[in-house]
């Protein structure tokens, strides 16, 4: 199916203003990027004058490669600078899960590591903060912990608050039937980076973790589960000084929820399903207070129906306004596959590929009541795990949604297109909207840099100077940064 490549700006409201004749696009060189190797891509620490581009190498086995990439552009999209850094205590005997990475200032990002090896029996956690002021990688041990084995090691989760005051670090040690779960909680001052507070929670026999979360107000929140498939879950709160259950009344089961506050109170945010599927099928998304412990409303939606096998959620935005919350969420499932790395001449043997191809828009009012939704499904997910479903961006009280739509002349050609939603007007209905574009849209319009894939996620507004950052990804494992200059949101 041929992906047609011209960016459109979509006049959706009369607050939008963008002239196509006045806008002029200003290209970077193309650099290399390695699909095979780099995960996780942000763009990250964005201002008028630069912006740097995180990738991280995990690859273990004969020819492991375990590092951070920072690579740093102008405001003309010119690569002036690669910096390099191997995740900590790099030896023949490590290895390393990543934990996620997060901007916790104008000048910084931080990079999680677990790094652990079965010849030291320690399991050490680090943080590695990029800071662009100097240019510099600085690598501090925050927590280590002893196991077992190598098969008995556990797994650490770190969650950020919401508000990006506190980072949780969870590890989870061994457990089965027999053998009573304890998770070592540690939550860090996001700004300084010090303990605030630790300690140790023991779960009763067969009762589990699930996903964690982290308050505004520093208290981590497990899901507490069962082995068995059909029962319900309930959740424990657990802060410096108290371990709290809460059962959620209702028979339900719950995937990825996210702390959020209401003033000064807070609730949780999570799509969830009956407790009697034995299969992952979100039918639901509810509100809870977490003070009072109740669902205030657990409203049915369509949020990823049809959807086999979910990997992952993520909440690319929540935004609490106007006495109304608005959710912004897509889902990690396979959608496509890759000759086997272990079997690369045998098609039977094909690798999964997995990536954000399926995403939505919820509205809900302060009590929880779902009073819109609205799917940003394309037609066509791409088998591509460096470009998401969409970008969001929130400026001056209306979004704009990075995406692509589906059309053209003979009603089957994909082309990215960017879209405006008022979040006050509720215009939400993508799919009805009637799109005014001109026949040059069924073209490219991009000249020598034809070709290639809009990144949906990599989006930036710049009102200083009324410029779009957009980026492309080509099939040669090239990508191009580009300016859409002379653009007013």
């Amino acid at each position: 199916m041929k992906i047609k490549l011209a960016l459109v700006i979509v006049v959706v409201l009369s607050s939008f203003s963008a002239v196509t004749a006045q806008i002029k696009k200003e290209w970077g060189t193309k650099f290399d990027y390695e699909v095979k190797l780099e995960e996780e891509p942000r763009v990250v620490l964005a201002d008028n004058y630069n912006h740097y581009l995180t990738t991280v190498v995990s690859k273990h086995g004969m020819m492991a490669q375990h590092g951070i990439i920072v690579r740093k552009f102008d405001q003309k999209n010119i690569l002036v600078n690669t910096f390099k850094q191997d995740f900590p205590e790099k030896t023949m005997f490590t290895l390393y899960n990543f934990l996620g990475s997060y901007e916790i200032s104008k000048d910084k990002v931080v990079f999680f590591i677990d790094g652990y090896s079965n010849k030291t029996k320690k399991k050490s956690i680090h943080s590695v903060i990029f800071d662009k002021k100097t240019d510099a990688f600085t690598t501090t041990l925050l927590v280590e912990y002893t196991f077992e084995s190598l098969a008995k090691s556990g797994t650490v989760t770190v969650v950020p608050s919401q508000n990006g005051k506190y980072f949780g670090i969870v590890y989870s040690k061994f457990s089965n039937r027999k053998i009573a779960e304890v998770a070592e909680c540690t939550v860090i001052d996001g700004t300084t980076f010090k303990e605030v507070w630790k300690k140790t929670v023991t779960f009763p026999l067969e009762y589990f973790s699930g996903d964690v979360t982290l308050t505004n107000s520093g208290k981590i929140v497990f899901i507490k589960r069962v082995v068995e498939k059909g029962a319900k879950h309930s959740l424990l709160v657990v802060d410096a000084t108290s371990e709290v259950d809460k059962d959620l009344g209702a028979e339900i089961k719950l995937s990825r929820p996210v702390a959020i506050s209401i003033g000064t109170q807070d609730y949780l945010i999570a799509f969830n399903f009956k407790a009697s599927l034995r299969e992952w099928a979100f039918s639901n998304i509810m509100l809870y207070d977490l003070d009072g412990g109740r669902i205030l409303s657990n409203d049915a939606v369509e949020a990823f129906n049809g959807i086999k096998e979910i990997q992952d959620v993520r909440y690319n935005l929540i935004n609490i306004h106007d006495n109304q919350i608005d959710v912004f969420a897509e889902c990690k499932y396979q959608t496509g596959s890759k000759p086997s790395a272990a079997f690369p001449n045998d098609p039977k043997f094909n690798d999964p590929i997995y990536s954000f191809g399926a995403g939505m828009l919820i509205v809900m009012n302060m009590e929880g009541k779902v009073k819109k939704s609205m799917k940003f499904q394309n037609k066509v997910p791409f088998s591509n795990a460096v470009i998401d479903n969409f970008g969001v961006l929130n400026s001056k009280g209306n979004y704009y949604l990075n995406t692509s739509a589906w059309g053209g002349p003979n009603g089957n050609e994909e082309y990215p297109v960017l879209y405006q939603l008022n979040p006050l007007s509720y215009s939400f209905e993508i799919q009805n909207i009637k799109l005014p574009l001109p026949s040059s849209v069924y073209r490219s319009e991009d000249g020598d840099q034809n070709g290639g894939t809009y990144i949906h996620q990599f989006f930036n507004y710049f009102p200083d100077t009324n410029r779009v950052l957009f980026a492309k990804y080509y099939s040669d494992g090239k990508v191009q940064f580009v300016n859409y200059n002379g653009v007013t949101f």
